[in-house]
């Protein structure tokens, strides 16, 4: 069977002979724009055939992602509760490290910066403002929580707007 390239390329050829007949169709044009005409109809009809089969075939495996999504979902919501359990029986018994013969577990504290932006910038905004820059040139207000942790680390008092917050996470080696 021919490809519908040249299936296509017949058919335009068949009409190029047409206009050069003046439009009269002799046996053999018609025998040939027959041929054409039925491989032509056949081939669309595979192609459609694999069109579908393609678009079935991507919307079972889009079927199958979702599936695998809420599996993995599932796994990982169950991976977050057993550590969670693990570092609060530590936690509740003082436990700060357990050696098993593969692995070692440890806990470990950090402190994050929580900062409410708002707040926090609220009494820079004045200042950001009193620069009257031209239009062409923006600047913002940023807080940078790994200076700001650095400046208030032995501070007994926080700006407006900050939290330290210590965490205890499990770590597994």
């Amino acid at each position: 069977m021919e490809t519908l390239y040249a299936l296509t390329s017949q058919m335009a050829d068949i009409e190029l002979a047409l206009d050069e007949n003046g439009g009269e169709i002799t046996p053999e044009l018609e025998r040939l724009w027959q041929e054409t005409s039925e491989s032509l109809t056949a081939k669309v009809d595979n192609y459609n055939g694999l069109i579908n089969y393609l678009s079935d075939r991507s919307n079972n495996i889009a079927v199958r992602i979702k599936q695998l999504q809420a599996l993995k979902k599932t796994a990982d919501n169950s991976l977050k509760r057993v550590k969670e359990h693990v570092k609060d029986v530590m936690v509740a018994n003082g436990i700060t490290k357990l050696d098993g013969a593969y692995c070692k577990m440890s806990l470990s504290s950090s402190t994050s910066t929580e900062v409410d932006e708002e707040t926090a910038l609220a009494p820079y905004v004045s200042r950001l403002e009193r620069l009257m820059l031209p239009d062409w040139i923006t600047a913002e207000l940023k807080v940078n929580k790994t200076a700001l942790k650095e400046a208030f680390k032995d501070k007994d008092v926080t700006p407006a707007g900050v939290s330290f917050v210590k965490n205890t996470t499990l770590r597994i080696r």
